[in-house]
């Protein structure tokens, strides 16, 4: 082991034993657990697309494999969600037993109060009527810690080992660290651990979990509404500026305008009426583009007005339970969709370069991959026979 593994694990496992220590302070309950979701979904997922590969391929593996990751992800993050929310229910009952139970004790040295009052001592009396109620949420609160210190220890282990991941992926990918290259010396042992061997089959999978379940709780939070809220309103600027043009160059009344002006403005730019010239400007035009822009601003105010307040007319009907269940789930479904839309474009664009030589070690990444394989060297757009005649390889060679 190289002093560039050493350094690695320490740093991994520092932001481990940092993680654990915070989400010990902070408890289960006011954490998120993404990255436990993320690792019992990878090795769950991978597990059973080895024996759906074993069994079938094409199309109904990609399908069968992906759509368990998929499964998964729900499951756990509403199993986490359920006990997240149930441990604070019983913190809560705990805490407010303790609290009663303190109570009923103070109530007991009535007796013991007024006795401190008659002979004026002030010390007992104090130490009677003034003692903090320390509310304790008993074996609950000691699990929540627990649970707490799990939870984020694991998330500073995946953050950490998934940036470390990703970096010598990119290195591997550029040669450096292989045989003869300048970084041989240097990495070339942790390419060649069995460690390394045995997890860069499944970096790219984890990955591809891990943007899955990012794409399903941002499109539960901010659901489908705002999604198409914001496409609305792009769509109202777009419509604007394509309006502003249509009246300053086509409509009479704002034609007669821009005549207007032309004569104020052709005194103003006389003596740049050769650079004007030049790049196809004449008076007239510049008139009209000015007239635009005004208009254009002016329907953008009305636009950004619309775009402040309606959003909070969104968020107040996200208030209500069902309507923010529903559009959080419709939301999930759109964003993921999208997402995986558009990479599986991209992994059919970059499987056209599959035999390249250039490509041989991207390729090794993916020999018992579960997940990415299907973004990737076994695509699922290919797999249904789109996007199969890329020409991208012809061009290269």
């Amino acid at each position: 082991m190289n002093i560039v593994s050493i350094i690695l694990i320490a740093v991994v496992s520092l932001f481990t034993v940092i993680g654990a220590i915070v989400g010990a302070v902070k408890g289960f309950t006011n954490v998120k657990s993404w990255a436990v979701e993320l690792l019992l979904t990878g090795a769950i997922t991978i597990a059973v697309s080895g024996l759906v590969s074993s069994k079938t391929d094409g199309a109904v593996a990609a399908i069968v494999s992906l759509s368990i990751a998929v499964a998964l992800i729900c499951a756990f993050m509403l199993v986490f969600a359920m006990l997240r929310k149930a441990l604070n229910k019983k913190i809560e009952k705990r805490k407010e037993l303790s609290y009663y139970k303190q109570y009923d004790e103070r109530e007991d040295n009535t007796e013991q109060i007024l006795q401190a009052i008659g002979t004026e001592d002030k010390n007992s009396y104090n130490k009677l009527t003034k003692k903090k109620f320390k509310q304790s949420g008993g074996v609950w609160s000691v699990l929540d810690r627990v649970f707490g210190a799990v939870c984020l220890a694991l998330k500073g282990a995946v953050i950490t080992g998934l940036i470390i991941a990703v970096a010598l992926v990119i290195l591997d990918f550029t040669r450096l660290p292989a045989e003869g290259g300048k970084l041989f010396g240097l990495l070339g042992g942790i390419y060649q651990s069995g460690i390394w061997v045995f997890f860069k089959n499944y970096i790219l999978d984890f990955i591809a979990i891990g943007l899955i379940i990012l794409c399903i709780k941002n499109g539960f939070s901010s659901g489908i509404s705002s999604s198409l809220w914001s496409l609305l309103v792009l769509g109202l600027i777009i419509g604007a500026g394509a309006l502003s043009y249509y009246l300053a160059f086509n409509a009479q009344d704002f034609i007669a305008v821009a005549g207007n002006l032309e004569g104020k403005l052709a005194g103003v730019l006389e003596g740049a009426a050769d650079i004007l010239n030049a790049i196809g400007l004449s008076t007239r035009k510049i008139a009209q583009l000015i007239i635009g822009t005004g208009m254009f601003l002016l329907m953008l105010v009305a636009v950004i007005l619309i775009a402040v307040f309606v959003p909070k007319l969104i968020d107040r009907a996200r208030d209500g339970v069902i309507f923010r269940s529903v559009d959080g789930v419709f939301g999930a479904i759109v964003l993921t969709t999208f997402t995986f839309g558009l990479l599986f474009v991209v992994g059919a664009f970059a499987n056209g370069l599959h035999d390249l030589a250039i490509m041989d070690g991207f390729n090794s990444y993916f020999q018992k991959s579960g997940v990415a394989t299907y973004i990737y060297d076994r695509n699922l757009l290919n797999s249904f026979g789109v996007m199969t005649d890329l020409p991208f390889k012809e061009w290269l060679q």
